[in-house]
């Protein structure tokens, strides 16, 4: 894609790469769809067997577990695509910055998602079922467990996103490094805090591991933003 395309011809070029994407996750669906079984047998096994309490509810779940696989597994894709067609507006600073900064989130968010997965989601669904009384039995339906689960994700997928954010911020002269290490202490303080209100599990260890998380997420960023600020020359 050149510079001296014309209006229609950015059309064009975008409606190439959109079809590109299209195409990609319905390539990838056959796969979501064969691993809807598998993926909710995992994610029950805390719950034992799920219901469904509306006659398009068990649908439409199997549907978002198929068309979630499909955009995970053509993620890598889709952003190149959208890097492809991005890239051509921007400074030769800008795309080498960009070129890796994107990866990275994608990895960053990934790892966040994992997280989420393979410790908080079973720990915080094993802990909630311990709130049954004789009067309040637990009878999941599998939209409301899978939304719980996706919620779960996103939050720590965006956690996981902080370093880059304040690398970002640092990048564009609006933060200084001296400024988060002089407020450690505080910063510190907020997470404890933070950890102990939107933890899950009021246990102690997954909320140690949680602040322990952020923590290390916050003192990344710290040196993220120090190596950009020394990097770069801020008038």
């Amino acid at each position: 894609m050149t510079s001296n395309m014309n209006i229609w011809d950015h059309l064009g070029e975008l409606r190439r790469r959109l079809l590109i994407c299209l195409y990609v996750l319905l390539a990838g669906l056959p796969v979501g769809a064969y691993l809807v079984t598998p993926i909710i047998t995992w994610l029950s096994k805390p719950v034992g067997d799920l219901v469904f309490v509306q006659p398009m509810e068990a649908f439409t779940a199997q549907l978002e577990i198929a068309v979630g696989v499909s955009f995970l597994l053509a993620l890598p894709v889709l952003l190149y695509q959208a890097w492809s067609f991005v890239c051509a507006g921007l400074m030769p600073k800008e795309k080498s910055y960009f070129r890796w900064i994107v990866p990275v989130a994608y990895l960053c968010f990934m790892a966040g998602a994992a997280f989420s997965t393979f410790w908080v989601f079973p720990r915080a669904v094993a802990f909630l079922l311990t709130l049954k009384t004789q009067h309040l039995v637990p009878m999941l339906s599998v939209e409301g467990y899978l939304s719980f689960f996706i919620l779960l994700c996103l939050a720590f997928g965006i956690l996981f996103e902080l370093p880059l954010v304040l690398h970002f911020l640092a990048k564009l002269g609006i933060l200084r490094p001296d400024f988060l290490a002089g407020n450690r202490r505080i910063s510190y303080f907020m997470i404890f805090l933070l950890a102990t209100i939107f933890n899950p599990v009021p246990e102690v260890l997954t909320q140690v591991v949680l602040a322990g998380a952020a923590i290390a997420l916050f003192e990344i960023s710290i040196w993220l933003v120090r190596w950009e600020t020394r990097k770069t020359p801020h008038h």
